[in-house]
C-alpha cells in the first residue's frame, strides 16, 4: 500500500497523561490537519524533563537530553507544531523548581529553532489545591515511591512551577493552556478516561484557532493496541539495552509515529 508522505510534523512531550491518552492524541492530531503528518514523541509514564527515570523496571531518558532532538535535527524541515505537556514529575524527584524551568525553556529554545508553532499545558492547580492528606499519600506512594515530600511542600512547589510556566509562555508569546477541574476525578494528576476525547481536542485545537471546532476523535482499539506495541528508540528494562530505527508505526493515511 502507498502512503502520502508527511507534509507536517507534530512533536508531543510530556509523560503519562499522553501515555495513557496516546491513541486520542494521535487521532486528534490527525483531525486537526486532516493530512499525514510526521509525528515525534518524547513520552513515558514517570518521564522527567531532564533525569534518567525508572518505573517498573524500565529506565528511560529525561525529555531535553533524549535522543528526538538529534534525530530532529537530521531530518529535513517541515511545518512542526509542538505540545508540552505533564510539566511537574520532577517536583516527586526532588528536582528543583529552578531546574525544570531550565530544562523546559531548554526544550522550548530547541522547538523555537525549528520554527514550532508551541503550546505547554499548566498545571491542575485545582486538583493539587483540593487533593487531602490520605489521597496524596496513597500517590505518592503508588507513582513516587521514592518521594519523600508532604502535601504542604507539594502544592507550594507546583503554585511556584506554575507561576514559572505562565511567565515563561508569556514572554515567549505562547499559550499556557489551564486545564479544567472538571478533567480530574479522584486520581488528582491523570485526565479521568472518559473526559480524555473532548480534552484533548480542547487543549490541541490551540494550534488550529482559525478552524471550526474539530469534534470529537473516533475511538480505536485496533490503533490503540497498534500504537502501544510500538518500540521507541531506545529502552532499557532491568539493565537490558535495545534500539530501534525511528519512526517505529506508520498508520493508513501515511501519518508516521517515533518514539524516543
Amino acid at each position: 500500500m502507498s502512503h502520502d508522505s508527511p507534509y507536517r510534523r507534530v512533536i508531543l512531550l510530556g509523560a503519562s497523561n499522553l501515555v495513557r491518552s496516546l491513541s486520542t492524541v494521535v487521532e486528534t492530531v490527525r483531525l486537526i490537519w486532516q493530512e499525514p503528518v510526521e509525528i515525534m514523541a518524547a513520552i513515558g509514564h514517570g518521564r522527567s524533563y531532564g533525569q534518567n527515570s525508572q518505573v517498573l523496571g524500565r529506565k528511560i531518558s529525561g525529555i531535553f537530553p533524549c535522543a528526538l532532538w538529534q534525530d530532529l535535527q537530521n531530518r529535513p524541515p517541515l511545518p512542526t507544531a509542538a505540545l508540552v505537556t505533564d510539566i511537574g514529575n520532577d517536583l516527586l524527584y526532588d528536582v528543583p523548581v529552578e531546574r525544570l524551568i531550565a530544562w523546559v525553556d531548554g526544550s522550548l529554545d530547541r522547538l523555537t529553532a525549528v520554527g514550532a508553532d508551541t503550546i505547554l499545558t499548566q498545571l491542575p492547580m485545582s486538583s493539587v489545591r483540593n487533593v487531602s492528606e490520605a489521597r496524596y499519600r496513597l500517590f505518592r506512594t503508588l507513582l513516587f515511591p521514592k518521594s519523600s515530600l508532604s502535601l504542604t511542600q507539594v502544592k507550594r512547589l507546583a503554585m511556584d512551577l506554575n507561576a514559572r510556566l505562565v511567565a515563561t509562555a508569556e514572554r515567549r508569546k505562547i499559550p499556557a493552556i489551564p486545564v479544567s477541574d472538571a478533567w480530574y476525578g479522584f486520581d488528582p494528576i491523570h485526565l479521568k478516561r472518559s473526559i480524555a476525547r473532548t480534552a484533548w481536542p480542547a487543549i490541541l485545537s490551540a494550534w488550529r484557532s482559525d478552524v471550526v471546532p474539530i469534534g470529537v476523535p473516533r475511538a480505536s482499539l485496533r490503533r490503540w493496541i497498534y500504537l502501544h506495541h510500538l518500540a521507541p528508540y531506545e529502552r532499557s528494562v532491568f539493565g537490558l539495552e535495545r534500539h530501534c530505527e525511528q519512526p517505529s508505526g506508520i498508520l493508513d493515511d501515511g501519518t508516521t509515529i517515533s518514539f524516543y
